[in-house]
């Protein structure tokens, strides 16, 4: 005689619970390593930081020891990009097991029958993991514009003042208004940064001109500040939900940063058309390109860059599509239906 069901049930929720302790405690030994590295990594970089402000520092004042402090600051480099490498791939281990432990978790609370929009139903949190884990990554992304950007301005403005001081004790008075009117620059180059930082956090150009107008002032700016060759054309555009329209945005972003690290220079095209009740975007490069498989394989999955792109994406209703090869550029591709708001 064959099993009852709810014995069949029971058999298969043992299993599942299993399976599942056993992915938890993995999970919590990546979580642990994951944690000690990005301690190591901060560390790492403070340590960067201090050793390139005091090589700079030597080189501008002639010391002897420029050659001890440039080896330094290498060996430093090295060890920061080995550790660097090791976290984004416990990152990437990481998430694919947080997903992996929430898809099983999902599947041990179908046998268990829990009603769907419950506030314990793992489904509901998962999508809110989703949400939280998207803040999470923006402020580690926001984090790091921050480090390379405005925080290195104004470590080398305090290196500045620590020299002017030297002067100024030296009376080397006519070295004082050089390297004064240095700082002057540093601060505007700074205040240029955050204020572009600002921008870019919410461009209020979006609110203002619609989605056209203010990729064009974006690709402008952009333009200005990496001296790259942009072109920029979009058909005339209903305004569209607030939604779609921060999603197209941030994929554009996304994309021109990928070309401003990969294309080497490279002339980027982007184009915003409207047909037949369509959108269609398109950023393309005329850069090396790359194998996708290569890179996947490398990896270990598809770029985080490309993932968060494409998962914007389908967030709104959106069809993504990454072209390229070797030696043929890469083009990013977004067609989705226009709906007005």
């Amino acid at each position: 005689m064959s099993a009852e069901p709810s014995a069949l049930l029971d058999a298969a929720h043992a299993i599942v619970a299993e399976q599942l302790a056993r992915l938890r405690e993995l999970h919590q030994s990546a979580q642990r390593r994951y944690v000690q590295l990005e301690s190591e990594l901060r560390q790492s970089a403070r340590l960067l930081d201090e050793a390139s402000i005091q090589r700079r520092f030597a080189v501008e004042r002639g010391l002897a020891s420029v050659a001890a402090l440039v080896e330094r600051e290498q060996q430093l480099r090295v060890g920061h990009e080995i550790l660097a490498q090791e976290y984004e791939a416990g990152h990437r281990a990481l998430r694919q097991l947080d997903q992996l432990v929430r898809q099983i978790d999902m599947s041990s609370a179908t046998l268990s029958g829990t009603g769907e929009g419950d506030p314990s139903d793992p489904w509901v949190q998962a999508l809110r993991a989703q949400v939280i884990m998207g803040r999470e990554e923006e402020r580690t992304r926001l984090a790091r514009e921050v480090h390379d950007g405005p925080a290195q301005v104004l470590a080398n403005a305090l290196m500045g003042l620590e020299h002017c001081q030297n002067l100024l004790k030296a009376q080397r008075l006519e070295r004082l208004a050089e390297i004064l009117s240095q700082l002057g620059e540093s601060a505007r180059e700074g205040l240029r940064e955050v204020r572009r930082f600002i921008s870019d956090l919410r461009p209020g150009k979006l609110d203002e001109q619609g989605l056209a107008g203010a990729l064009a002032d974006y690709v402008r700016r952009y333009r200005d500040t990496v001296s790259a060759q942009v072109s920029f054309e979009a058909d005339p555009l209903p305004r569209m939900p607030n939604e779609t329209e921060i999603v197209l945005y941030r994929i554009i972003q996304e994309s021109l940063q990928n070309a401003h690290k990969h294309a080497r220079g490279a002339p980027v095209h982007v184009l915003l058309t409207a047909r037949k009740g369509e959108l269609q975007l398109t950023v393309r490069d005329e850069g090396p390109g790359f194998d996708t498989r290569e890179v996947g394989r490398r990896a270990g999955r598809e770029s985080w860059g490309l993932t968060s792109m494409r998962e914007r994406a389908e967030l709104v209703g959106a069809h993504f599509v990454v072209t390229t090869r070797p030696g043929h550029g890469t083009q990013v591709a977004v067609t989705m239906p226009i709906v007005q708001r």
